[in-house]
This record gives structure tokens, C-alpha cells and sequence, in this order.
């Protein structure tokens, strides 16, 4: 199925005409492993009258070595020097980075005799013997060579490394450079990739790159033709892939004819390292995976090699801080603070958007320049001006962009989320038949939320700086915050085909936070941790509500805060009823906090003297750090407030003892509704406990109160 779709990703790329330079780009390493143009050696080799000569041109670096700006260290600090590698002419000697096994080992098949060395190799190709070996065994491995080297040209070829690779050895040493190369075996001949010529080609030549100048033929230049490499090398990726099988037919498109195994060495989606999941049959050493995976012809072959680097391309990480929350318990307030304060960073995962008809006919209608263009806003994930390219950052997590020309159901997006550490690739998930609509309308609901989280926070915030939501303006971030690591990809995935979620397991939850950090024994850090957790809670409230309405049309929408705290601070007592659990939970916390700040001040709290009072909530209600309950907030608070006013002479105001009875009785009227959503009740009691200072102030101004002496 994967393979299905790295196909069917790959097809449009190819079909819109990609140039010989755009495809190398595509289906080999030089554009994101530029370090190894650092050092090139080239060895050209001819042949005249059966006699061969072979001869180096000189050490050759393709790029610039830079020095990064200051970024505020010490004076005198030794900057570290950065290369920039000259990609536009690298293409000229294209290479492949093995995706998995030993990258110092000749593996797979080359499409040119353009083979990467790392700065460890150098120091072993200062020995003969050993630069023997490496040209011969990758020359055994390399497609459509002209001319067999016998044993007296590979000495003549392994002594030319071995001067050139000391010459790199002393530039490391003098930390010139970091020691990464490329050594090119090129034979120059007409109708062959490389090529002489009278004249070097001239900078931006689509077809024609220059190497250098030769060595054996004065006055002319070596050239790549990047058209011929191009065929070379798709030659080069069907090798590879027979090597694991072949077959009659096609098992994607059901074309007869030659047709190779999905194997592939610069992909290690493509490869593999154990065997486990092959039919006994298919086992050993070498093992069929066209049998037991299926076969491609050459258009589809070609067509998921494309499809599996633009994977790659489009593929971006998690921002550190979604994974750090991803691995955060979602129920332990206490374990979220360890984690926070651990030096230790999560794994990098990966996400990749990828974009695909739902139509056959759709690339054919849509074909030509506007889709060429909209396919090169979708790889560099750039929108472009006055138009309505879609950033899908705010919904999925990482970076991409969807352009305006597939902003329509036509297509699908397919959302994959991984992990991989060379050849071991985990999967996190695949969300599939994703519209783009949904996709549109959850990105546009996505700042409502965080305005949702601003404007609660300036009400419950001290200074200015609490009240920023950016990580509001992240779905993935919210689902995460709401239902932890465990169940985000399953709840992602509903919603991104949207089914509906689970909001009880988003409550429990966050009462599990709340009740954690309200019993925290660091008053400071706790009260502000559960403001920001009531923040949360309010904020993911508003995006159930806006899911329920805008995305499933439907008419479930979840309580307001604004309208229950204007209920709660302002209806007459004696008109006050309660339709549900929530209302009810949202006044006893609103009245529970307008009277700790009474039982504060009675029990010697002053902001003139500098003292501290008694916090209610820990020394009436949650004694002894246990969890708030609904039962403990009707028999330790709303029952007792006119017993604690006795004994600490408390003046408690007319309405509010007339809102308390109020609320108290409606808690017995109730009471089997809070036993059943006891989860909703507390999570609305802190709710407006936070909440409750907006209307309070004034009310206590002569005992010269503020919020912060909470």
C-alpha cells in the first residue's frame, strides 16, 4: 500500500517534464550532502590504440569555506568555519549515500563512477593496498564503464589516490577543511557522460557542467552530460532493485515485461535489516522480494524512486517542543514538572504531507505549467504572494504547504509520522483520505482557540507575559496537552477524518493535572501551573465547540465560561438554577475562591504587613494533599462557609450567603448527575475558582485585597 503511494506521489513529478538536472537532484545525494564537494579528486582516464593513460587533475574544493556571523560569544572565540558546497556544479558528479549498512563499503549499484569518501578514509587510503581495493571494489559495482581497468591501471589509479589523499590528510590536519570527498574515475569520450570539449560550458547550462580542464588532452575540458548521467543512473536504480528479485509483470500498474523488486539502497524505507516479516519461503540470504513484496516495471520503478525523494524532501521534523510534551505523562502534574527540568532531549520525529489525486484524470486536466509550479510550492513548502497557499503547520505539526491548485477534494492528503536512525525506521502513523477542506477549516479554527487561551489568560494572568498562547496555535499541541502521547496519533487521526473524539478522557485528564497541582507543595510555581492548566482547559473547550460545530455540523456544543460566570456573579439569587453538572461546578468554584480570599485575610494575611494567610483550598478542603472531590467540595466548602465565618468573624455579605444556600441545594438536587460526570464538575469548580477574581474585587476593596496574596 505505502508503495502504492510513493508511486502514485512520484508519477505527477515525473509527467510534468523534470529536466536531467532536477531528476539528479531528485534520485541522488548531492543536494543535502553538499559536504562532500569539499574535496574532489578526479582521475581521467583514455585510451589510445589499446594503450590506457590515466592522470589527476588537481585537488579540487566545490564550494566556500565560511565563517557564521557572531553570535555573541566571547571575544577572541574561534568561530567554527562552515562550507558552503557549489551544488549547481555538483550535480556533475553525482553520488548516492548508502541509506543503511556500512557507508564505507562498496554497496549496491552506481550510475557513475563518482564514489563518496569520508575524512576516517582518507587516513586508510594513504595505504596502496588499500586504495586498491577501494577503486576496484566499487568499480566492479558501477554501470556502463567504457573501459576495464586491468591490475597495472588500478595501481596506476591507486597510487593517484594515495598522493591526493595525503594531500587531504594535511589539510585536515591544519584544519583547512573537514576531510569529506568525492573521488570521480572519468573516462571522457563521445557519446559517453563525460565528454572533452573546446570550450567550457557557460554557468547555468541545463545540460552541460563543467569538471575541469584536462589533464591528458591540453587545451580541453572535461564535461558532464547531465543527460545521459540521468539514464545512467536509472539504469543503475533497476540493477539494484533486480538484485532482489524480478519478475514477469507489474504488481502497480499490471504492465508485461521486466519488472525488479522495490529494493533500493539510497532509501531505507526500501531496504531492510531483518527478515521476520517475509514468508518462511521467501527467507535467506538472498531472499525474493519481488515475490513476496511485488514487482515494478521501469515508469513505476522510476516513478517511486522520485516519489520516495520527494518523500524525503517534504518530510520535516516535530518542533522540539511538541516532542518534548509528546513524552510528557498527561495524567501526573508532578511528572510533567520532571520532565520539564530534564536535560534530556526525545527522539526527532519526522512528519511527511504528501498530496494525491483521487481522479486518474485529474493530472491530465491539471496538467502542464500551473501544475508544474504548484508541485514546486508544495516541495518548498514556500506560499506564494496573492495566493491562497494553505501553511499546513498549525494542523499537522511540522512544516508544509498545501497550494492553492490542490486546495480542493479532488485530492487527498496522506499524513505520515515517523522515526528513523539510519536502517531502523519506526512508524508513528498514517492518517489517509485526509481532505483538504478539513484541513483548511481546522487551520482556520486553530487561532480562535488561541485567542480563546488569551483572553482567558488576561483574566486570570499577573503580568503581560502570561498572557502569550503560541503553542495554542498547534493542533497537535492541544491533542497532545488534552490526551497525551498515547492515545495523539488515534485522536489526530479522527479528526483529521472527521469522526468524533472522546472528550471524557480529555477531562480526566486535565482534573488529574488540576487536582495535581493544586495539592503541589510550591504554592508560587503550583498556582500559576494550575492557571495555566485552567487556561488549557478552557481553551480546548472552545475548540470541542468549534469541531462539533464547523467540522461535524453538529449540535453538541460545551458550556461557555463567559456565560456561567455571568450567571454565577450576577443572577439573582433567588432566580438561580442549574441546567447541568458543569453550571453547577463553575459557581462553587467562583464562590469557593471569593471566600478564601476572606478566610486569607482573617487568618493573617495582609499585603500592608508583608504577612501570608491560610490558603482555603489546602487547609479546609484538600487537607493533607489528597485529590479534590465533588464530595469534599459540598461537605468541606459550600456546607461550612457560614461555620468557618463563626469561628474566624468573618462579615460575610448578604448575597453571598443567599448564593451559597443557593448553590448548596442545587448541589443535593444534582447530586446523582455530579456522581456521574464527577470528572466535569471538578474541572469546572477550578474553572471558576481561576475565574472568580474579575467579579470580586470591587466587592472587597475595603480589606484591601489583592489577587496575588493568594
Amino acid at each position: 500500500m505505502f508503495l502504492e503511494r510513493l508511486v502514485a506521489q512520484g508519477g505527477p513529478f515525473l509527467a510534468c517534464g523534470m529536466d536531467a538536472e532536477e531528476t539528479l537532484r531528485q534520485i541522488t545525494d548531492v543536494s543535502n550532502e553538499g559536504r562532500f564537494l569539499e574535496n574532489i579528486i578526479v582521475i581521467e582516464i583514455t585510451s589510445t590504440a589499446g594503450k590506457l593513460k590515466c592522470a589527476a587533475l588537481p585537488l579540487m574544493t566545490w564550494g566556500n569555506h565560511e565563517e557564521p556571523e557572531s553570535t555573541g560569544k566571547r571575544k577572541g572565540a574561534k568561530q567554527k568555519v562552515v562550507f558552503q558546497p557549489e551544488i549547481a556544479r555538483g550535480i556533475a558528479l553525482p553520488f548516492v549515500i548508502p541509506g543503511s549498512g556500512n557507508p564505507r563499503v562498496a554497496q549496491g549499484r552506481y550510475g557513475a563512477p563518482v564514489y563518496p569518501t569520508y575524512p576516517k578514509s582518507f587516513a586508510v587510503l594513504s595505504d596502496l593496498s588499500h586504495a586498491n581495493g577501494f577503486i576496484s571494489s566499487r568499480l566492479d559495482k558501477t554501470m556502463n564503464l567504457p573501459i576495464k581497468l586491468n591490475e597495472n591501471a588500478l595501481n596506476e589509479v591507486a597510487k593517484i589516490i594515495v598522493s591526493l589523499a595525503e594531500q587531504v590528510q594535511k589539510k585536515v590536519a591544519a584544519k583547512e577543511n573537514q576531510g569529506h570527498g568525492l573521488i570521480a574515475v572519468v573516462y571522457p569520450e563521445a557519446g559517453g557522460p563525460y565528454q572533452y570539449m573546446d570550450k567550457a560550458p557557460v554557468t547555468g547550462d541545463g545540460n552541460c557542467v563543467l569538471v575541469g580542464e584536462s589533464v591528458l588532452e591540453p587545451g580541453k575540458y572535461i564535461v558532464a552530460r547531465l543527460d545521459l548521467l540521468e539514464k545512467s543512473f536509472w539504469g543503475s536504480k533497476m540493477a539494484e532493485g533486480q538484485e532482489k528479485g524480478e519478475r514477469d509483470s507489474c504488481s502497480i500498474c499490471g504492465k508485461d515485461g521486466e519488472s525488479v523488486s522495490p529494493y533500493c539502497k539510497a532509501w531505507n524505507w526500501l531496504s531492510y535489516t531483518w527478515d521476520c516479516p517475509l514468508s518462511e519461503i521467501h527467507r535467506g540470504k538472498e531472499p525474493n522480494l519481488a515475490n513476496a513484496v511485488g514487482a515494478l516495471c521501469q515508469d513505476c520503478y522510476s516513478a517511486l524512486v522520485v516519489g520516495a525523494g520527494i518523500f524525503d524532501e517534504l518530510s520535516a521534523p516535530l518542533p522540539y517542543r511538541l516532542t518534548k510534551e509528546l513524552f510528557m505523562p498527561v495524567a501526573s502534574a508532578g511528572g510533567r514538572e520532571a520532565v520539564k527540568k530534564s536535560v534530556s532531549r526525545p527522539p526527532v520525529i519526522l512528519g511527511c504531507a504528501m498530496i494525491l489525486p483521487v481522479r486518474k484524470d485529474v493530472d491530465i486536466a491539471d496538467s502542464g505549467e500551473m501544475l508544474q509550479e504548484a508541485l514546486n510550492v508544495f516541495r518548498s513548502k514556500n506560499t506564494r504572494k496573492h495566493r491562497n497557499d494553505r501553511s499546513l503547520a498549525a494542523v499537522i505539526g511540522f512544516e508544509a504547504v498545501l497550494p492553492d491548485d490542490f486546495n480542493k477534494d479532488d485530492y487527498r492528503l496522506i499524513i505520515i509520522y515517523y522515526q528513523k536512525s539510519q536502517a531502523d525506521v519506526q512508524l508513528r502513523a498514517i492518517i489517509e483520505d485526509v481532505l483538504p477542506s478539513t484541513v483548511s477549516q481546522l487551520a482556520d479554527c486553530i487561532p480562535m482557540v488561541a485567542d480563546e487561551a488569551v483572553e482567558t489568560k488576561r483574566r486570570i494572568a499577573e503580568t503581560e507575559q502570561d498572557f502569550t498562547a503560541e503553542n495554542y496555535r498547534s493542533l497537535v499541541y492541544l491533542l497532545i496537552r488534552a490526551y497525551g502521547g498515547g492515545y495523539l496519533w488515534h485522536t489526530l487521526r479522527s479528526i483529521l477524518n472527521k469522526r468524533p473524539i472522546n472528550r471524557e478522557r480529555f477531562v480526566k485528564g486535565a482534573v488529574l493535572r488540576l487536582n495535581g497541582y493544586a495539592a503541589a507543595s510550591a504554592e508560587d510555581t503550583a498556582f500559576w501551573n494550575l492557571r495555566e492548566e485552567v487556561a488549557f482547559y478552557l481553551a480546548f473547550h472552545k475548540f470541542l465547540n468549534l469541531y462539533d460545530t464547523i467540522i461535524l455540523k453538529g449540535g453538541n456544543a460545551v458550556y461557555d465560561w463567559r456565560q456561567m460566570l455571568d450567571k454565577a456573579a450576577k443572577t439573582p439569587p433567588e432566580q438561580l438554577s442549574f441546567e447541568n453538572v458543569e453550571e453547577l461546578g463553575f459557581a462553587a468554584g467562583f464562590l469557593t475562591r471569593r471566600f478564601s480570599r476572606w478566610y486569607w485575610h482573617n487568618t493573617g494575611g495582609s499585603r500592608e504587613k508583608g504577612t501570608k494567610g491560610k490558603d482555603f483550598i489546602k487547609h479546609r478542603v484538600m487537607s493533607f494533599g489528597s485529590r479534590l472531590t465533588p464530595e469534599m467540595v459540598w461537605r468541606k466548602a459550600l456546607s461550612r462557609f457560614q461555620e468557618y465565618a463563626v469561628k474566624l468573624d468573618m462579615n460575610l455579605t448578604e448575597d453571598f450567603r443567599r448564593r451559597a444556600g443557593v448553590v448548596e441545594c442545587e448541589y443535593r438536587r444534582l447530586r446523582e448527575q455530579v456522581e456521574r460526570k464527577r470528572d466535569e464538575f471538578i474541572g469546572s469548580f477550578w474553572s471558576g475558582y481561576m475565574l472568580a477574581p474579575e467579579f470580586t474585587k470591587e466587592e472587597i476593596a475595603d480589606d484591601k485585597l489583592d489577587s496575588k496574596e493568594e
